[in-house]
């Protein structure tokens, strides 16, 4: 009678791992419909003849008279809360001459770099809690001038801490030059001027100048240099604020968690990237692609997409150095700008979740409205079908007011001459004709944008009105995943859990 029981327990939940689409999607169910194991798969575990082991692990594990045998498949084992990741704060375009630093609960900074695992690895501090960061070359700056030359002492040092006490007793800084450290003496705007210097010091010492890659930092509002880094293209100055609380440090207009990487990467100007821990990321994130006064289950819904966002696109910005930018390209990141105790709790409350499908990482969109359906993947922007990103009719704006739920053009004929519109089969726009010209899949929205629409999504209709063609539709944004608005109305009006939000957006996905 036992082994009987056991069998039929194992050929049962066997059948509810392998074919969830039997039962509703996210339930564990025992021996039969009514024997629900309460909680989530990750909570629940298998019992067998020769022990027990969590069913949320990396293996799927069924009971056995004789044992815990797995049952096929396994969960990608995704790294989530303590994974660093690399926002880019300042590229491209954007470089920076200089860049300030303003630790604001602190004192001073610690000066190294990251390795290729993304561990820190310590120099030793910079005792000064504002620093200006700058290209180590001739230019002009806010409080002075820079120098790309400098006198070295003809000394090697076994301690950061060597090379700081000499350096003070020789009226110079420190310096990390490939592995090696130095003490350099002023900044000069010339080799003839460096070596003037040496000659009236007299010092047992040579004129240097770094590399294209060489950082100098200065003491705060002056020309001051007090420490130089130079591993060329290997690795970049990164300063890491102390604090005796959690270091909260200003760059730029807003202010970060974590340490600061300073990179040369043509050789001229400052790329800036943020290395930050992943759930202070998605603190930075969230209030920035939510209203943070949205209800509490939308945000959950928000933040668990956002962090899986982020991990699905660890190296995006490879060419950069970095991860993810801070603007929509990836996701709009301003540090502690605009979280509230709401968000944050958020975050807190969903701390190391992601959306995954059959185990795996998901890649995940989201967008500000669908106007009433979202799309399948491939008629978006992916080549392929992907199981996750289907299109699903979405009921749920319907039952609130917001500025982008439906909007309307109207356009004379003879501005744009003949229009053709092909619908996917759920009802948004795959692709629209104009008097030749083709804009397929997201590139609809270019039609949209060049006809002076103010917001664009998938889904509107074409009509003819007399000499007019009348644009009538709703939504904003690329219609791919989770509807951020629709996640507003799941939780405001119908009381839907962030799980159940993104359940309904990723199908066959799970939250874990």
């Amino acid at each position: 009678m036992r082994k009987t029981a056991y069998r039929m327990m194992t050929i049962l939940l066997a059948m509810t791992l392998l074919c969830g689409t039997a039962f509703a999607a996210g339930e564990i169910y025992v021996n039969n419909a009514q024997g629900k194991l309460s909680g989530s798969l990750e909570d629940a575990y298998a019992v067998g003849g020769s022990g027990t082991a969590r069913i949320g692990s990396s293996t799927a594990y069924a009971m056995t008279a004789t044992g815990l045998q797995t049952v096929g498949g396994s969960v990608q084992p995704v790294p989530a809360s303590g994974t660093v990741i690399r926002v880019g704060l300042f590229f491209g375009s954007s470089v920076k001459s200089e860049a300030v630093l303003d630790l604001t609960n602190g004192d001073s900074f610690l000066a190294g770099y990251y390795d290729e695992d993304r561990n820190f690895v310590e120099i030793g501090p910079i005792n000064a809690p504002r620093v200006n960061v700058v290209p180590d070359r001739n230019a002009e700056i806010r409080h002075g001038v820079t120098g790309a030359y400098h006198i070295r002492l003809n000394k090697s040092y076994a301690s950061f801490n060597d090379a700081a006490a000499d350096a003070a007793n020789n009226g110079g800084f420190p310096a990390y030059l490939n592995g090696k450290l130095a003490v350099m003496i002023g900044s000069y705007s010339s080799a003839d001027e460096a070596q003037t210097a040496l000659n009236e010091k007299g010092l047992d010492a040579s004129v240097f100048s770094g590399s294209s890659r060489s950082v100098s930092v200065l003491r705060a509002n002056t020309e001051q240099v007090i420490f130089l880094f130079d591993c060329g293209s290997t690795y970049a100055l990164t300063l890491s604020p102390v604090s005796e609380e959690k270091a909260i440090t200003q760059c730029g207009d807003y202010s970060y968690f974590g340490d600061f990487q300073f990179a040369r990467l043509t050789g001229e100007d400052l790329t800036v990237v943020n290395y930050i821990e992943l759930e202070d990321y998605t603190k930075g994130v969230l209030p920035n692609e939510m209203a943070s006064d949205w209800p509490l289950e939308a945000l959950k819904a928000q933040a668990v997409v956002a962090r899986t966002y982020a991990l699905a696109n660890l190296n995006k910005f490879r060419s950069y150095g970095f991860d993810l930018s801070n603007d929509t390209s990836s996701q709009v990141y301003r540090g502690l700008r605009s979280a509230t105790e709401k968000t944050d709790r958020a975050v807190t409350e969903t701390a190391g979740e992601l959306v995954r499908y059959e185990g795996q990482l998901c890649t995940v969109y989201y967008f500000a409205a669908d106007g009433g359906a979202t799309e399948d993947s491939e008629n978006v922007w992916t080549e392929s079908a992907v199981p996750y990103l289907r299109g699903v009719k979405d009921p749920y704006e319907a039952d609130i007011e917001f500025y982008c739920k439906s909007w309307r053009l109207t356009v004379p004929k003879d501005e744009v001459g003949d229009i053709d519109v092909v619908y996917t089969p759920i009802g948004n726009v795959l692709s629209v004709t104009v008097n030749g010209k083709t804009y397929s899949k997201d590139n609809v929205r270019t039609f949209l944008r060049n006809l002076g629409a103010s917001y664009t999504s998938r889904h509107f209709t074409v009509s003819e009105s007399g000499d007019n063609y009348v644009i009538q539709g709703g939504g904003y944004g690329h219609n791919l995943g989770m509807s951020q608005w629709g996640a507003y109305s799941m939780a405001e009006k119908h009381g839907m859990t962030y799980d159940q939000i993104i359940k309904f957006y990723f199908t066959g996905a799970t939250v874990g």
